[in-house]
């Protein structure tokens, strides 16, 4: 009998995690870590904070962000989950690597649309542009059911750009 709940609770847990990672990288290990403040992650030492956008409505309960880190030529986006707003952590519920960025290409979080809708829990790889919008080079969205990052199309995406 007790084989059987944890061969259960083993299933459970594996499907609830499953498909997270994917697009991690070198970086999967950041999944389930934990962190108060962007800006004091000790395990990103090197990193560059680059941009953070809030994926839910503002007077949310579970509070979901993105935030994107530069080293060198690869970008992290960072999924956060703060699963009640009275709580002070986040976790890192998935991540997404991009390596070998142009100089002449960012991540834009935040401020994406698909199509006519606008998506704030689209991520994407731009070209800067000094044009009001950039098209989509490659595209995530975070599925905040699964808590996980799916590809999303990058030809239907499109992303604000900040002009001068």
């Amino acid at each position: 009998m007790n084989k059987i709940i944890i061969t259960i609770f083993f299933c459970l847990l594996t499907s609830l995690t499953y498909g997270q990672g994917k697009y991690a990288g070198t970086k999967r290990s950041l999944i389930g870590k934990t962190f108060t403040d962007t800006r004091h992650m000790t395990f990103l030492t090197g990193w560059q904070y680059r941009e953070g956008s809030l994926i839910t409505a503002i007077d949310d309960v579970e509070v979901m962000t993105a935030d994107v880190f530069k080293k060198g030529t690869t970008y992290i986006v960072l999924f956060n989950i703060k699963e009640d707003s009275s709580n002070t952590k986040f976790t890192i519920a998935d991540v997404i690597e991009v390596k070998n960025v142009l100089p002449s290409q960012h991540i834009r979080t935040g401020l994406c649309s698909e199509g006519p809708n606008e998506a704030v829990d689209i991520v994407a790889l731009v070209k800067k542009e000094n044009t009001e919008y950039s098209k989509a080079i490659k595209a995530w969205r975070l599925n905040r059911d699964k808590r996980r990052v799916e590809l999303a199309n990058p030809k239907l995406v499109k992303c604000m750009n900040e002009v001068d």
